[in-house]
């Protein structure tokens, strides 16, 4: 971790440095720091230091991300395991076609170069977890390629935006030890929409959704399974009046059935094993003066329970999370910006078996972060 983290950083000073000298390129990076506990003893922590840089020329723009993770646990008739490793690198490239045509145009390629971390132990298998717990839940996989293709429209107070992507995602070994080895991760497609409207009184309304559909995951060439489909729609209004910006919005997600293994071949699922989703969620932002600028948000989550009966092998009991952040952000003459935020949740879950066993409990957790970037 040391000497990972120890090269990224000291190389971002000289990205900063040349980031100066050329305004179509920006450096982000900063550190974040997860902490989390529940009621059945086990605890666990996650660091995080990313990296992110972003190159425009005219209407071309090149993205990189990638980053370097720690995670550890400790639970209860566990070794403990933890893990340090470099993060994939995502290279985005996109291209924008604007006032040419009817319709403006975003051209893209997202790529995932498997520069992270894949074939984990089984005791490793472990520190993948809820994703509304920690950050990072995905270590590594194969090279992905999602070429995306998006159109926007503009007339008077309405604009809308639609959008659609295909992810090819490759073989990689996810986890020998446990049998999955030569995984195969099925495509996704994906579309995604938005409709909104500006009202003189400095509203902005809108309704927004995405569909994604996955393809067969296969293991050794086999047929393993394939995830329901999955559907999010939301609406959402903002409204900026002086130094306030104010924004709401509400969302509820659905996944259809899944096929599982069974007989040698895949077959659906008799009941859906993910429950529905609804989250609300309001920020606010105040501008101290004029490149000072205070924050803070809170969100509610609760997840459904899912269509098997209570005492089934895959029943899911309901979740319940609420998530409470604040933070502070600056921007200085010399182009720098920095900011740091605090954020902290409690959740309560009954039992879950799908897609791994955890006992009823509840968790809590805090992080705090810290980013420093020049535009």
């Amino acid at each position: 971790m040391k000497r990972t983290a120890a090269m990224i950083l000291s190389v971002l000073p000289l990205l900063l440095c040349t980031g100066a000298r050329a305004a179509d390129l920006s450096v982000e990076s900063g550190a974040q720091q997860e902490y989390w506990e529940d009621t059945r003893d086990s605890s666990g922590s996650q660091t995080l230091v990313p990296l992110r840089i972003e190159w425009n020329k005219g209407d071309a723009t090149i993205g990189v991300l990638t980053g370097v993770v720690h995670t550890a646990i400790d639970s209860p008739g566990t070794s403990n395991p933890s893990l340090t490793n470099t993060l994939d690198t995502k290279l985005n490239l996109s291209y924008l076609v604007e006032g040419k045509l009817p319709v403006d145009l975003l051209i893209g390629l997202d790529l995932n170069l498997p520069t992270g971390k894949t074939d984990l132990s089984i005791s490793e298998l472990s520190l993948i977890q809820d994703p509304e717990i920690v950050t990072i839940t995905t270590f590594g996989e194969g090279v992905n390629i999602n070429p995306t293709l998006s159109i926007a429209k503009v007339w008077g107070p309405w604009s809308a935006g639609a959008g659609i992507g295909y992810n090819i995602r490759r073989t990689y070994d996810f986890s020998t030890e446990a049998g999955l080895s030569d995984y195969d991760p099925g495509d996704i497609f994906s579309f995604n929409a938005l409709l909104q409207r500006d009202t003189s009184q400095g509203l902005v309304g809108r309704v927004f959704g995405n569909f994604s559909r996955f393809g067969k995951d296969r293991l050794k060439g086999a047929d393993y399974f394939r995830d329901g489909d999955y559907t999010m729609i939301g609406v959402g209004i903002s409204r900026a009046v002086g130094a306030w910006e104010a924004d709401l919005n509400f969302r509820g997600a659905f996944r259809g059935k899944s096929e599982v293994l069974s007989g040698g071949s895949l077959a659906t699922e008799p009941e859906k094993s993910r429950g529905d989703e609804w989250s609300a969620e309001a920020s606010v932002r105040h501008a101290l003066q004029k490149d000072v600028s205070l924050s803070g948000s809170v969100r509610g989550l609760i997840v459904g329970k899912n269509g098997y009966p209570e005492g089934n092998t895959g029943h899911n009991g309901t979740k319940e999370k609420i998530a409470l952040s604040v933070g502070c952000d600056a921007r200085f003459e010399s182009g720098m910006t920095a900011g740091v935020s605090l954020k902290g949740f409690l959740m309560n879950e009954e039992a879950q078996t799908i897609p791994r066993h955890v006992e009823a409990r509840t968790v809590r957790g805090i992080s705090l972060a810290f980013r420093i970037g020049l535009n």
